[in-house]
C-alpha cells in the first residue's frame, strides 16, 4: 500500500514544477467528457490518456485549493461535474484497472488535500461518494483493495457530527461508509484489518442519535457475531499450532504460533477498545455476542465436562473444532483478564461463571453446550470478505441462534450482577457443574502449564479484586471469611489451600511454575485482611495455619531431596552446585503475570540438555536433561524456594537462622528461610563464629576432617 502515499512524489520534488492555470484546468475537463462519450470500442484503446488526464486534472484542482488565490479551480470542477464523470467511469463495464486505480487515488487524494469546506462538502453531495464506496470490486486483486481500504481511510479522517449526514440515509437506513468497511475486519493483510478496525471506532465515536442506532442494530445482526466467530476461529488456529510445536514442529510451526498469537491479541485489544467506548448500548450489544459465541463455549466450555458428569446438564457432543485443549484455554483466559481488567461488561460474567461455586443455571448451560454456528453471511463473499453488502444490509435474516432479533438488556450482564451482588449464594447451580471445579481441578494436572496458568488466573482475579464485592471474593475462596463455629480451616480461602498443596508436587513442576505458585500464596498472604465485619481476621489465622503446615511438608520433602544427592557422585562437587543455585534464587524471578503470557506456556516441557538457544529457553522453563548435576539443581532451588515461602509465612520470619540441608531433613524445621536478593546463604560462616579459625593463621590439619575456606578468583567469584 505503500505506492499510494507516493501520489505526487515524483513531480513534487521537482524544483520547476509548472503552475496550472485555469485554462489548462478547463481544457482537461474538456477533454475528460470527452472521452467520457466516445464509443466503448475507441475508449478501450485510449484508457492509458484518460489516466493521464484524471491525474493531471487531479494535480491541478490539489494545487489550486493550496493556493488560496485560485479558488476558482474547484468551482469549475463542481459547476461541470467532474464528480459525476468519475462514478460513471468507474461504473462502466469493461474499464481497466489501471482506471480504477486511478480514480481510486484521486478521490483518497482530493478528500485528504481539501481545505475548504465548500469544496469538501461538495464532494460528498449528491451521493456520489456513497455510490463510490458501494462499487463491487474485485476484492481478490490486493492491489485494487488497498487503494479502495485509503480511500474509505480518507473518508474516516473527516467523519464528524457535521459530514456524517452526508453518509448515513435516515429515510432509507442506509450507511454505506460503515457496512463495506466491516466486511474486511477479518482480512489477512494487517494493514487492512487496522484500517478497518479504526474506521469503526471513528464511526462509534460520532455522536448522532440515529446513526448510533442504525449501527448498533446492524452490528448485533451480522458485524459482533462475525467477530466473536473470527475470535475463536483464531483460538482454534492458535490451539492447533500449539499442538504441531508440541509434536516437534519446526521453525516455521513456531512463527506460525506467534502470529497467531499476535492477530488474536490485536482483535481482544479491539474488542476492549469499543467495550471502553461512552455509548453503553454498544458495549452490551458486543460483550453479549462474544460472550455467546466464544468466551462462554469455547473458553470456559474447554476447561472439563462440567454437568455431562452429574447428568443434571445434558452436555452434547463436542465437534472437532468446538474445544480448546486446556493449556490453550487458560492461556487464553489469562489474557482474557488481563486484557479486560477495565471493562466489566465482558469481564463480570466471565467472573461470574468462571469463580462463582452455584453460578445461575443460564451462565453454567452457556458454558457447556456448544458454540452457536456461523452465520451463513460470515466469509460468504471470500475467506477475507464478509456479507452483507451495503445494499443487501436491510434484507439480512435474523439469526437462529436463541438471543433477541434487536439488541435489549444484557442477559449475561444481568445475570452477573445479581450473582456477584450476592456472592452466588442462593444460585440454583450446582457446585459440581461450575467452571470454578473444572478450573480448580487443573491444579492438579499432570501439565504443569496448566498449573501455572491456573495461579496466574486466580493472581489475575485479585488485581482486579476492586471491581467486586469482598463477599464474593471470600465465598469464591480468594480471600478468608470468619471459620465456621465448630472450629476448622473451612472458613479459610480455599482457592490458597489448593496451590500450595500443588507445591507438593515439586518434583513433576518446572522451576517457573514453582516460583509463580509462591508469588501467589505469598500476595495472598499480604492482601488477607480482616473484613469489615471483623470476622476475617480469624479466617485469615485459620488458613495461614492450615497453609504454613502444608508449606512445611512440602518443604520437608524438598530438603529429603535435596539431601539425597549429598552422597554419590555429586558429593564433592555439592557446595559448588549450591552456591551456583544460591546466587540464581536471589535474582528476581519473572512475575506471574508475565510468566503466564510467555508463549512457553504453550511450547513442549523441554528437557534442558535439549534446549537450543535459538528458542530462547533457560534452564527455569526446562526440567532436567539426563544430566545428575540438572537434576541436583533443580531440587536445590526447589527447596530454596519452599524455604522462602515457609519463612514468609511463619509467624517468627524476623529471626534469621543458619539452617542445614541435611538438618532441616532429619529435624523436619522449616525456619530459617530467607527471601530477597538481601537473604544471607545459608551456607555462610561468619568469620567470628568459624571455630578460631581466621586469616593468615597456621592449622594443624591431621585431625580435621573440613576446613571451611573460600578461594577468590582474578574475576572475583568465590568458591567454597
Amino acid at each position: 500500500m505503500s505506492g499510494i502515499f507516493g501520489f505526487f512524489g515524483g513531480a513534487a520534488d521537482k524544483a520547476s514544477k509548472p503552475a496550472y492555470s485555469f485554462e489548462t484546468l478547463q481544457h482537461l475537463c474538456t477533454r475528460l467528457q470527452s472521452i467520457v462519450e466516445e464509443e466503448q470500442s475507441n475508449r478501450e484503446n485510449r484508457e492509458e490518456i484518460l489516466v493521464e488526464v484524471i491525474r493531471q486534472i487531479t494535480e491541478a484542482l490539489i494545487w489550486g485549493e493550496q493556493n488560496g488565490h485560485e479558488p476558482n479551480f474547484f468551482d469549475f470542477f463542481c459547476e461541470k461535474n467532474i464528480l459525476a464523470d468519475f462514478v460513471r467511469i468507474l461504473g462502466l463495464d469493461r474499464i481497466s484497472k489501471g482506471v480504477k486505480l486511478q480514480l481510486l487515488q484521486t478521490l483518497s487524494m482530493l478528500i485528504q488535500n481539501i481545505r475548504r469546506d465548500t469544496s469538501l462538502y461538495y464532494l460528498f453531495s449528491n451521493n456520489y461518494v456513497n455510490q463510490l464506496i458501494a462499487t463491487q470490486f474485485d476484492w481478490g486483486d490486493e492491489e485494487i483493495l488497498s487503494y479502495y481500504i485509503s480511500f474509505l481511510k480518507s473518508l474516516a479522517l473527516r467523519l464528524n457530527a457535521e459530514t456524517i449526514t452526508f453518509f448515513f440515509n435516515e429515510r432509507l437506513e442506509q450507511f454505506p461508509l460503515y457496512i463495506e468497511a466491516i466486511r474486511f475486519f477479518g482480512h489477512r493483510d494487517q494493514m487492512v484489518r487496522t484500517a478497518i478496525r479504526n474506521l469503526t471506532l471513528q464511526v462509534y465515536n460520532v455522536k448522532d442519535e440515529s446513526m448510533q442506532r442504525f449501527v448498533l442494530k446492524c452490528s448485533w445482526r451480522t458485524y459482533f457475531v462475525h467477530l466473536a466467530c473470527h475470535l475463536r476461529e483464531l483460538w482454534f488456529k492458535l490451539d492447533a499450532a500449539r499442538e504441531r510445536c508440541v509434536a516437534g514442529g519446526s521453525e516455521n510451526d513456531r512463527r506460525a504460533l506467534q502470529e497467531v498469537n499476535e492477530q488474536q491479541n490485536d482483535l481482544l485489544m479491539y474488542i476492549s477498545d469499543v467495550l471502553s467506548m461512552e455509548e453503553v448500548a454498544l458495549r452490551e450489544a458486543l460483550a453479549e455476542r462474544v460472550l455467546q459465541y466464544a468466551f462462554f463455549p469455547v473458553l470456559l466450555g474447554s476447561l472439563g465436562d462440567g454437568g455431562a458428569a452429574s447428568g443434571s446438564l445434558v452436555r452434547p457432543a463436542a465437534g472437532p473444532r468446538d474445544r480448546l485443549s486446556p493449556e490453550c484455554a487458560l492461556f487464553l483466559l489469562h489474557e482474557t483478564f488481563d486484557i479486560f481488567r477495565s471493562t466489566p461488561a465482558l469481564l463480570n460474567p466471565v467472573v461470574a461463571a468462571l469463580l462463582l461455586q452455584r453460578p445461575p443455571a443460564d451462565l453454567v448451560g452457556s458454558c457447556w453446550r456448544p458454540p452457536p454456528p456461523c452465520p451463513a453471511t460470515y466469509q460468504a463473499t471470500t475467506p477475507d470478505v464478509s456479507a452483507p453488502c451495503s445494499a443487501d444490509a436491510n434484507s439480512v435474516a435474523a439469526l437462529d441462534d436463541g438471543a433477541p432479533d434487536e439488541p435489549g438488556a444484557p442477559v449475561y450482564g444481568r445475570l452477573a450482577k445479581v450473582a456477584l451482588r450476592g456472592g452466588g449464594e442462593g444460585a440454583e447451580g450446582a457446585s459440581d457443574e461450575a467452571p470454578r471445579t473444572q478450573l480448580l481441578a487443573q491444579l492438579r494436572s499432570s501439565s504443569d502449564a496448566c498449573v501455572l496458568l491456573v495461579a496466574g488466573i486466580l493472581s489475575a482475579c485479585l488485581a482486579c479484586g476492586g471491581a467486586w464485592p469482598r463477599s464474593f471474593l471470600s465465598s469464591s475462596g480468594l480471600l478468608p471469611t470468619a471459620p465456621p463455629e465448630g472450629g476448622g480451616v473451612d472458613g479459610g480461602p480455599e482457592v490458597v489451600l489448593l496451590v500450595v498443596r500443588a507445591l507438593e508436587r515439586h518434583t513433576s513442576l518446572r522451576v517457573v511454575v514453582l516460583q509463580a505458585l509462591v508469588q501467589f500464596v505469598l500476595s495472598m498472604a499480604a492482601r488477607a485482611g480482616p473484613s469489615t465485619d471483623g470476622g476475617g481476621s480469624a479466617g485469615e489465622a485459620a488458613w495461614l495455619e492450615a497453609a504454613r503446615g502444608s508449606a512445611r511438608g512440602a518443604l520437608r520433602s524438598a530438603a529429603k531431596h535435596v539431601r539425597s544427592y549429598l552422597q554419590g557422585a555429586l558429593a564433592d562437587a555439592f557446595l559448588d552446585i549450591f552456591a551456583e543455585e544460591w546466587e540464581a534464587h536471589c535474582t528476581r524471578p519473572p512475575g506471574i503475570k508475565e510468566a503466564c503470557a510467555n508463549l512457553r506456556c504453550l511450547s513442549p516441557q523441554a528437557a534442558n540438555g535439549s534446549l537450543g538457544g535459538a528458542q530462547g529457553w533457560t534452564a527455569d522453563w526446562a526440567f532436567p536433561g539426563s544430566s545428575e548435576r540438572q537434576h541436583a539443581a533443580k531440587a536445590i532451588r526447589v527447596f530454596l524456594l519452599l524455604r522462602q515461602l515457609c519463612h514468609e509465612l511463619s509467624k517468627e520470619g524476623a529471626a534469621e537462622s543458619k539452617v542445614d540441608v541435611a538438618m532441616t531433613s532429619s529435624s523436619g524445621s522449616a525456619g530459617g528461610a530467607t527471601s530477597s536478593s538481601a537473604a544471607r546463604n545459608p551456607l555462610h560462616v561468619l568469620e567470628e563464629v568459624a571455630d578460631g579459625y581466621e586469616d593468615q593463621r597456621s592449622v594443624e590439619l591431621g585431625r580435621q576432617d573440613r576446613i571451611v575456606c573460600a578461594v577468590a578468583s582474578a574475576e572475583g567469584r568465590q568458591s567454597r
